[in-house]
């Protein structure tokens, strides 16, 4: 059976844990080879051969361009990028918020959500172009709806919506451009630093809060962007933001199925 990604060059970033690490693994079994870019470094014997572990900041332009030229010169190219870090403002609540909190929680929020985002894409597109690759970011369902993340999150995944329309408008016809929104996913995402220390634990779900009654893993969610990134099976999508959150959008950040 074909591989969907055979031959492949992907450079994705927060592949340390999570959706991210999933991704990775998902496309080195399709037949990629990817360049990960993440905080820390890929735990000992992590993955296969074909993939490349770099210790970086997303919020740096150089990390980013680092990554890219990494990409080219070990594997000869880049067809796919994929903006994956990220960090949670646990529903922190906006009036409780100091001045000095805030602004340390927006620069950290924005930073690695927005700005990390912006710069992979930059650093990217040159190679991308030559390839007619993709791009595609992790989103999520408050992206479109409130009360799923803070005032600070729901913000910064809105303008990723923005982002992922407006660079797919932009960078037709050589680049399509793609977001993956997830409802709660059971990963290590992190609390902004630039919250109180007891802030950035965010409260546990389970599967009693969806309407489909399961729980996302990053391994469900892994297939999705090897969809997005296969031009067989998405050759026609950009601009096109794909939701899998076991329908919770449908009902809402409220109550359970059951009382």
């Amino acid at each position: 059976m074909q591989r969907q990604l055979e031959n492949k060059v992907a450079f994705i970033t927060g592949t340390t844990t999570g959706i991210g690490r999933a991704v990775v693994k998902r496309f080195l079994a399709e037949g990629a080879r990817v360049v990960g870019l993440a905080r820390s470094a890929a735990q000992s014997g992590d993955m296969t051969d074909g993939y490349i572990s770099l210790t970086g900041d997303v919020r740096s332009a150089s990390d980013n361009q680092r990554a890219v030229q990494t990409a080219v010169e070990r594997f000869g190219g880049l067809d796919i990028f994929v903006g994956n870090a990220g960090i949670y403002d646990n529903r922190f609540p906006f009036a409780e918020f100091s001045p000095s909190t805030l602004e340390a929680t927006f620069d950290d929020i924005f930073g690695v959500n927005v700005k990390g985002y912006m710069l992979g894409a930059q650093a990217s597109y040159g190679e991308l172009s030559k390839r007619r690759g993709c791009i595609i970011f992790t989103s999520s369902i408050s992206g479109t709806h409130a009360g799923f993340g803070g005032t600070l999150y729901v913000a910064a995944k809105h303008a990723i919506t923005g982002l992922t329309k407006q660079l797919a408008l932009e960078l037709a016809p050589s680049v399509r451009v793609n977001a993956i929104a997830s409802g709660y996913v059971p990963t290590n995402l992190r609390g902004s630093e630039g919250l109180p220390e007891s802030a950035r634990t965010p409260a546990p779900r389970t599967a009693a809060d969806m309407p489909l009654e399961v729980l996302g893993t990053p391994d469900d969610h892994a297939a999705a962007y090897v969809f997005l990134a296969s031009d067989a099976c998405s050759r026609t999508a950009t601009g096109t933001i794909l939701t899998l959150d076991g329908g919770s959008t449908l009902r809402g950040p409220g109550s359970p199925n059951r009382t």
